[in-house]
């Protein structure tokens, strides 16, 4: 009888999972990221590193038998050389892959096997369960459309989803907050400054919800600001929460709600952390290279993959690593433009000011820096011209306005260096957050 109980729940928990999505793996990743100490096992990765050592050309040519003695691999090595990537008999075209946006200066084309995508289907469920939200419930997504395949954008309708791309008219942000409240216990998920966009016109509108509409805001791609997250507890009553995650590998870990480290999900990845300028660990604590093994992709293995982002390791009192926290997450932040001018600044999203410089097939790579309210510098590797540059400081003033200067420098050089992941924006104002804090005060005073 009991046997039979227990089957007939595991049968229930199945129907519900996505396509090949095992309940077991969702169960061990959510144990993974809610253990307080936790570490990759060792059969795990032995597991894929024989892998490769027998199926893939890169590992087949290598002389090593400790997995420590394996080379750091980056995304230009893996960019020039694909097909020295994948497992032997793998066809490519046959395979899901993932495309970065080649913000960090390269573009990348990631190839994941049926089981992986199956595995990462699981771990999405065992994640937002530690997230305390229901995997299988309704989604409210912030991004860009131009990040949705458009054979994906009707299937968020069909699936009870929707897309937020930072529309800002009162029309758009109405039927956002009726669709939030038919549906209690949404879960808000995507790029911090589009949520911020969102929450930031609710407060213009006047729009509140009634508790328990929203149960999860999960950021990401960016970092979160004081005032986002304020206006997260103060709207919804809950914590903002962030995730870590790249294209090529997925999502490797959460905020905790204690505060802004990342729990990391050790039963799917290997993380490490390395000297700045060598292949070694990093002393326990101290900021370095995050280096991660993907344990199960077996098409196109990532042993040792330098993600081009900086972090350290918690510890725990008597100075050892915590494994499975990462006390701090460095290096992957891209600041937010602040518009207007100084007396009366506001935040603006640099995605708007992106997208339009993106489909300048002239530009190969580019930086913008901002170095007050107002001025900017623009850093080009493209070839020189009037029309290219009387067209950036229109697409400023478009996204931005109030643009006091905007120089143009250009470099030969490739906007990226070894396991440095460059930004397509870097703020430089000093007190940015200050002179926002400052015009919030007074509008509110004013109003």
């Amino acid at each position: 009888m009991l046997s039979t109980a227990l089957s007939s729940g595991r049968s229930a928990a199945a129907r519900l999972m996505p396509r090949g999505a095992s309940p077991r793996v969702a169960d061990e990743v959510r144990r993974a990221l809610e253990a307080p100490s936790a570490r990759s096992g060792a059969d795990d990765i032995e597991r894929i590193v024989q892998h490769a050592m027998s199926k893939v050309p890169f590992y087949q040519r290598l002389n090593v038998t400790a997995f420590e003695d394996l080379p750091v691999v980056s995304k230009p090595m893996m960019v020039a050389e694909p097909q020295d990537f994948f497992a032997v008999g793998v066809r490519p075209e046959r395979l899901t892959s993932r495309v970065s946006s080649g913000t960090s200066g390269i573009k990348f084309q990631a190839f994941i096997d049926a089981d992986r995508i199956a595995r990462h289907r699981a771990e999405l469920v065992g994640a937002y369960r530690y997230l305390g939200t229901d995997p299988f419930g309704t989604f409210l997504h912030c991004r860009a459309w131009y990040q949705v395949p458009l054979h994906q954008r009707a299937s968020y309708a069909l699936r009870g989803q929707r897309l937020y791309a930072a529309e800002q008219d009162e029309a758009t942000i109405h039927g956002v907050a009726r669709w939030l409240r038919r549906r209690p216990g949404t879960a808000i998920i995507g790029i911090c400054s589009y949520i911020e966009s969102l929450l930031d016109r609710f407060d213009a509108l006047g729009i509140e919800l009634p508790p328990g509409t929203v149960s999860l805001v999960l950021g990401a791609g960016e970092p979160s600001t004081a005032h986002l997250r304020r206006m997260v507890r103060r709207q919804f009553g809950i914590d903002l929460r962030m995730r870590y995650s790249n294209t090529e590998n997925g999502v490797m870990g959460f905020t905790s709600t204690a505060g802004s480290s990342y729990k990391l999900d050790t039963s799917t990845f290997h993380i490490e952390i390395l000297h700045h300028d060598s292949d070694t660990p990093a002393p326990a604590g101290e900021l370095g290279r995050i280096v991660v093994t993907d344990l199960y992709n077996r098409a196109m293995p990532f042993l040792r993959y330098d993600t081009g982002d900086l972090g350290r390791f918690a510890v725990d009192g008597s100075g050892h690593t915590i494994p499975n926290v990462l006390a701090e997450l460095g290096g992957r932040a891209r600041d937010f433009p602040i518009a207007g001018n100084r007396a009366d600044p506001r935040r603006a999203s640099h995605f708007t000011i992106i997208e339009p410089v993106e489909l300048i097939p002239s530009i190969r790579q580019f930086q913008l820096r901002q170095h007050d309210v107002g001025h900017f510098t623009w850093i080009l590797n493209a070839d020189r011209s009037l029309e290219l540059e009387a067209e950036l400081r229109r697409i400023l003033d478009d996204t931005l306005g109030d643009i006091i200067s905007c120089e143009v420098e250009y470099s030969d050089d490739t906007l990226h260096s070894g396991a440095e992941k460059r930004q397509t924006f870097v703020n430089e104002i000093s007190d940015s957050e200050e002179l926002l804090r400052i015009a919030s005060a007074r509008a509110r005073r004013d109003a």
